[in-house]
């Protein structure tokens, strides 16, 4: 049974949310000795400056605006414009670069002192979001662990970035998205009893395993008591017990709950203090727009780090 973290793309951003992730993926490479690939993306402003125009302030004129009484006067630039000149662009740029360069090898060698394996990627793109997944297919990555935001003025604000929710909407391997510096100790698998639940059971196995976690096995259904009587219910426990045999020498804790899944999971992982919540990716059939739904609620308003199986 193979596990999800072989490789690993680590985006890095120097942001406080971009530390959780390399503290995250230490802890899951250490365990597995993972090969670890650490990225940094010029921001895309800076790479445009040399397309954008301005007016230095000496050439703005002054011109009445109104009439009457109070006659108003406004500040409006001709129609002379420069650009800004290739050097001050360069030397900016520059400065970005030994910057992102600076973050990539203070990331690296904190690898290495745990003897892990990892190297260091410079790229510079229009769109972080365009680079990171290029590079996510083109390494034939297992799994991209970043954190949820670059948000450094509010480390308390938890909701998924822009650039996290693009990633995580390529469906192109495995996303872990951290929020919270966390040691593995508990771990919530939400299964619903579909076959896609069979590889997020798998990799939850592995590892729980490895870090001797704690798994809370959640099956939400919508009603519990209906026109149905108990069978929801039935139903539900049966996907748990099910879930429970293929999960073994772990400890297991079931939950049974009623509600709307997305904001039961959310908030289940919230009252348990969850380190990480785990979930595949889609679903079957009629069932694939729902279940996608409730992945990407999950991902988006969960205030633990969540895993999306692909």
């Amino acid at each position: 049974m193979s596990h999800s973290f072989s490789r690993i793309l680590l985006p890095v951003d120097g942001s406080l949310q971009s530390k959780v992730a390399i503290d995250m993926t230490l802890l899951i490479s250490k365990i597995f000795d993972s090969k670890v690939t650490v990225m940094h993306v010029v921001p895309n402003e800076v790479l445009s400056l040399p397309n954008r125009i301005y007016v230095p302030r000496e050439n703005f004129a002054p011109i009445s605006t109104a009439t009457g009484q109070f006659p108003r006067t406004i500040i409006v630039p001709p129609t002379k414009e420069y650009l800004i000149p290739d050097e001050v662009v360069n030397e900016v740029i520059a400065g970005y670069e030994e910057n992102g360069e600076n973050l990539l090898s203070e990331a690296v060698s904190l690898f290495a002192k745990e003897g892990i394996i990892a190297v260091q990627k410079l790229e510079k793109q229009n769109s972080a979001t365009d680079a990171i997944i290029e590079e996510t297919e083109r390494g034939n990555y297992d799994c991209v662990i970043m954190g949820n935001s670059g948000n450094e003025d509010d480390e308390s604000d938890l909701h998924l970035g822009s650039v996290a929710a693009k990633v995580s909407n390529s469906n192109l391997t495995n996303i872990l998205v951290t929020r919270k510096k966390a040691d593995l100790k508990s771990i919530i698998l939400a299964v619903d009893g579909t076959e896609k639940d069979v590889k997020a059971i798998e990799q939850t196995y592995i590892l729980a395993k490895a870090a001797k976690s704690q798994v809370i096995l959640v099956n939400v259904q919508e009603k519990l008591l209906s026109k149905f009587g108990q069978t929801a219910k039935d139903i539900g426990l049966e996907i748990l017990k099910r879930t429970a045999v293929m999960l073994p020498d772990i400890e297991v804790v079931q939950k049974l709950m009623s509600g709307d899944p997305a904001n039961s999971i959310v908030e289940e992982a919230k009252q348990d203090d969850a380190d990480l919540v785990i979930l595949r990716r889609g679903g079957n059939g009629r069932f694939a727009g729902l279940l996608g739904s409730v992945s990407d609620h999950v991902l988006r308003h969960a205030t633990v780090s969540v895993l999306i199986i692909k």
